[in-house]
C-alpha cells in the first residue's frame, strides 16, 4: 500500500480558493492514476476529512503539525509501504519533516510540472530540510519526482517490493558455502536492514522427509512421475537417470515443498545440494530449482516461490527483489560462458521451467522441457531447455570489501542456434539462456562480483535504480560505461 498526503502552505494569502481547488485536483489525479495502476492507495487527505474542509470554505493540504501528528497515526495504523508526498505549492518545511520523523517509512517527493504553482520550490525546500534534520535513514534517502507519474509508479513497485522483501524470511536448506566459494557467504545479520530473517535448515531434514515420503505415500510420487512423463519428455539413460532416480528427486521436490509450508513467512528459497545431495545422498536437488519458481506442478496450481542453488544469499535475496517488482518466475543460473557479444547463464541442472517458453500457459513450458542425465553427482536428471529471446532485466547484489552494490542491466536475449549448440559441451543438458553482453567480455568479467546471476522479462531498471536508494547503497547499471568504469575504479 502506498500513502499519498498532500501540504499546503499554512499563512493567510491571496488566492488561497485558487490554491486549494488546484491541490484537491491534482491530489485526487495523482492518486486515481497510482489506483489503476494497481497499487492499494491510503488516501491521507480524505482519511483526514480535507475534502469536506474544502468545501466548507477550508484548506485541503496539511496545514498545521496537529494534522501531521493525526496523519502519521493513519499511515502507522496501516501496511504502508511508502509515501508519497504531495508538494505542488508552497509548504513549511518542518511539517513534512515531522512526519518524516513519525512514519519513518520510504518518502517521495512530488509535484506536476505547473508553472503556475511553487511546487519545485517547495521538493527543494523540503528535501533540502530533510537532509539536513537527518532524522532516520529514510530522509536522508528520499526521492524527488517532478512531472513523471510512470516514475513514480516504478518507485512505487520498488517500495512495496522492498517492504515485502524486509518482512518476510529467506529459507536455506544447507548453509554456504558451496564449493569453497566464499562469495557465497554473507553479513546475515547486516543484511536484515534489507531481508527480514534468515532459517538455515540442514539438508538432512529434506532427506529424512523424502525417504518417509518414498516410504509411506508412494502414490503421491508416483502420481507425480506419471504427470511428469506426460507433460514433459524423459529421457532416462539406465545409469544417471533411471525410474528410481526421478522418483528420489521428486521425493526430494516434495519433502522441500511441505517442509516451507512450515515456516509461513517466506520469500524465497535456496539449496545448497553439492555435495550432501549431489554426492553423499547420490541424487541432485533439481526439481527444487525448476518447480519452486513455477506456477504448476503435479498437485495442481501453486505460488511462484523463487528458489536459488548453491545456498547463495545474495543471488537469492536478488531473485525475490526480481519476483516482487515484476511478479515473474525469476531466473537464476550460472555465467557459464562470455565474451564481446555474448552472455550465457545455465544453471546446474535446472531452473525455472516459466523459460522454456517464457508462456503464461504452464503447460507449454512444460512440453518444451526434457528431463536427462545430469554430467555431475552420483545420479540426477537435468531439465533441459534453451529460453526464447525476449527482453530481460539481469540483477546481482554484490559486497565488495564489506560494501553492497547492486549491479544490473537490460539483456536482449539471443536465439541459441545451430553454432551454440554446438560448441556445447560441458552441461549440455542444462538450461540456456543467452543475451547480448552490454560490455566487452573482458570488462563484463572484471565488473562481476559473482559467477551467478538472476533475472526477469521485461525492463525494471528504474525501479531497481530506486531499491538500490532506498537500501542506501550503488546501483551500478552494466549497460552504462561511465557507471562501469567509475565502480571499477573507484574504492569501496
Amino acid at each position: 500500500m502506498l500513502a499519498v498526503a498532500t501540504f499546503t502552505d499554512p499563512r493567510k494569502t491571496s488566492l488561497s480558493t485558487e490554491r486549494e481547488r488546484a491541490l484537491l485536483v491534482k491530489h485526487g489525479e495523482l492518486v486515481d492514476a497510482l489506483g489503476k495502476g494497481g497499487f492499494d492507495v491510503l488516501d491521507v487527505n480524505e482519511k483526514l476529512g480535507k475534502v469536506e474542509s474544502f468545501h466548507n470554505g477550508g484548506n485541503f493540504g496539511i496545514e498545521s503539525k496537529d494534522e501531521v501528528v493525526e496523519a502519521s497515526k493513519i499511515i502507522n495504523s496501516k501496511d504502508v509501504s511508502g509515501v508519497i508526498i504531495g508538494l505542488w505549492h508552497w509548504t513549511e518545511s518542518n511539517l513534512v519533516t515531522l512526519l518524516a520523523k513519525e512514519v519513518n517509512r520510504p518518502l517521495l517527493l512530488y509535484a506536476d510540472d505547473d508553472m503556475s504553482w511553487a511546487g519545485t520550490t517547495c521538493i527543494t525546500s523540503v528535501g533540502a530540510s530533510l537532509w539536513e534534520s537527518a532524522l532516520n535513514h529514510h530522509a536522508v534517502h528520499h526521492t524527488r519526482i517532478k512531472g513523471d507519474v510512470e516514475k513514480v509508479k516504478a518507485w512505487g513497485r520498488a517500495a512495496e517490493a522492498v517492504s515485502k522483501l524486509s518482512r518476510k524470511s529467506i529459507l536455506l536448506w544447507g548453509a554456504p558455502y558451496t564449493l569453497g566459494m566464499e562469495h557465497l557467504m554473507d553479513d546475515l545479520p547486516g543484511l536484515k536492514r534489507m531481508v527480514g530473517d534468515f532459517v538455515m535448515v540442514d539438508q538432512y531434514v529434506l532427506v529424512r522427509k523424502a525417504e518417509w515420503i518414498l516410504s509411506e505415500e508412494p502414490a503421491r510420487v508416483d502420481g507425480f512421475y506419471d504427470w511428469l512423463k506426460e507433460k514433459t519428455g524423459v529421457k532416462f539413460d539406465g545409469r544417471m537417470l533411471t525410474p528410481e532416480v526421478l522418483r528420489r528427486q521428486i521425493a526430494l521436490y516434495l519433502a522441500a515443498k511441505d517442509i516451507y509450508g512450515e515456516y509461513g513467512d517466506v520469500s524465497a528459497v535456496s539449496i545448497k545440494c553439492q555435495p550432501e545431495l549431489s554426492e553423499v545422498y547420490g541424487t541432485t536437488a533439481c526439481l527444487i530449482p525448476a518447480f519452486f519458481p513455477f506456477n504448476l506442478d503435479a498437485e495442481g496450481k501453486k505460488e511462484i516461490i523463487p528458489a536459488t542453488c548453491e545456498g547463495d544469499v545474495k543471488g537469492t535475496v536478488s531473485s525475490a527483489l526480481l519476483f516482487y517488482l515484476s511478479g515473474k518466475p525469476p531466473l537464476f543460473g550460472d555465467i557459464k560462458y562470455v565474451n564481446d557479444d555474448l552472455v550465457l547463464i545455465a544453471n546446474c541442472g535446472a531452473s525455472s521451467l516459466y523459460y522454456a517458453r517464457l508462456s503464461e500457459n504452464p503447460e507449454e513450458n512444460l512440453g518444451a522441457t526434457l528431463i536427462q542425465g545430469q554430467c555431475q553427482g552420483k545420479s540426477g536428471g537435468a531439465l533441459t531447455y534453451r529460453t526464447p529471446p525476449a527482453q530481460f532485466t539481469v540483477a546481482r547484489l554484490v559486497r565488495r570489501a564489506g560494501k553492497y552494490y547492486l549491479l544490473y542491466f537490460l539483456g536482449e536475449g539471443v536465439e541459441i542456434g545451430e553454432g551454440i549448440e554446438r560448441a556445447l559441451k560441458w552441461g549440455k543438458q542444462w538450461p540456456h539462456t543467452a543475451i547480448r553482453n552490454p560490455l566487452d567480455g573482458e570488462t563484463f568479467i572484471s565488473a562481476m562480483g559473482s559467477n551467478h546471476l538472476s533475472l526477469v522479462p521485461g525492463d525494471y531498471r528504474k525501479e531497481l535504480e530506486f531499491v538500490a536508494r532506498l537500501w542506501g547503497i550503488r546501483a551500478v547499471n552494466l549497460g552504462d560505461e561511465g557507471e562501469v568504469r567509475s565502480f571499477l575504479e573507484g574504492y569501496p
